[in-house]
């Protein structure tokens, strides 16, 4: 049997549980005013409810489902639909998330021969689906083309969802880190813009949901010791004076955190190994003395 040509576009889309939220997620995909693409739903071993509900859109020739064993890892669920893609270019959504009808024929129209990715600037929403403004998250700014300083720094924001990236140029980067349970897109972005500028469309083509489910909040340490192994690695690149000093200041800060979470957890000897370890970067700032006092003397 002769194999349907390949689409220009994959959609890849993790699913574990959620069914409350999944259905309006596939959707906005399906109703994009482009046709050009498949819809690959990894799903990490949800049970039989999730389950039905997507095997009710089968009936799209559009939507190809993955069944895996539960792991827990998102990057390896995503990894996994990649690994069957066929589009020349690569999507992701998340089972939460909604996106807007021209999102991709927007995204489409703005890659080219340098800028072999894109993302867009993204609204967030509560799990009734009502526009909210989250606290500590600064306001979008786009940042286009040469963004290595800015992703380096955290200062460039490319929502998993809003990103499409050309697949050559994903396989090239190695695709999602399976190791890091947080901050794994954050790592792609870097070995993305170390390779290729990036395209920006600066319209709210996604809107991400917030809510108290979300996979990205529920371990402050977890996190935390993710966002270090993400900023060690940054720290390795080449980067413009002044980022490679606005990095310095991160790590140092974000050491002496990490030293009072793991402290606040009970592993003493990690904490002050780590505090050590953030000296000679973070003894400028006040905030540094504040979690250093933490580990050495205690909450009191």
């Amino acid at each position: 049997m002769n194999q349907s040509p390949p689409p220009l576009v994959s959609v890849v889309l993790a699913s574990f549980e959620r069914p409350q939220f999944l259905v309006a997620s596939i959707e906005s995909v399906l109703a994009q005013s482009m046709s050009d693409f498949e819809l690959i739903v990894a799903d990490d071993g949800s049970g039989e409810r999730t389950r039905a509900l997507l095997r009710s859109f089968e009936r799209d020739p559009r939507v190809r489902l993955l069944w895996l064993e539960h792991r827990g890892v998102p990057a390896a669920v995503r990894n996994a639909a990649i690994g069957v893609a066929r589009g020349r270019y690569v999507a992701f959504q998340d089972s939460d998330d909604l996106w807007m009808p021209d999102k991709l024929e927007r995204q489409l129209a703005a890659v080219s021969s340098t800028a072999r990715w894109c993302y867009t600037a993204c609204t967030h929403i509560d799990a009734r689906g009502e526009t909210i403004a989250p606290t500590g998250i600064q306001p979008w700014v786009a940042h286009p083309g040469d963004i290595r300083d800015a992703v380096a720094c955290l200062r460039a924001h490319c929502a998993l969802p809003t990103v499409l990236v050309e697949r050559e140029l994903l396989a090239l980067a190695g695709g999602f880190d399976e190791r890091l349970a947080l901050y794994e897109d954050h790592d792609l972005w870097l070995r993305l813009a170390s390779r290729a500028q990036v395209a920006v469309v600066a319209l709210p083509l996604v809107r991400v949901r917030r809510h108290t489910e979300h996979y990205s909040g529920r371990d402050e340490l977890a996190a935390a010791e993710c966002r270090a192994v993400f900023l060690d690695r940054a720290r390795r690149l080449e980067l413009s004076p002044p980022a490679a000093a606005e990095l310095r200041r991160m790590r140092g800060l974000h050491a002496a955190h990490l030293a009072r979470l793991r402290a606040r957890a009970g592993d003493g000897s990690a904490a002050r190994l780590c505090l050590r370890d953030s000296v000679a970067d973070g003894w400028r700032y006040p905030r540094w003395w504040i979690d250093a006092a933490h580990v050495l003397l205690g909450p009191a």
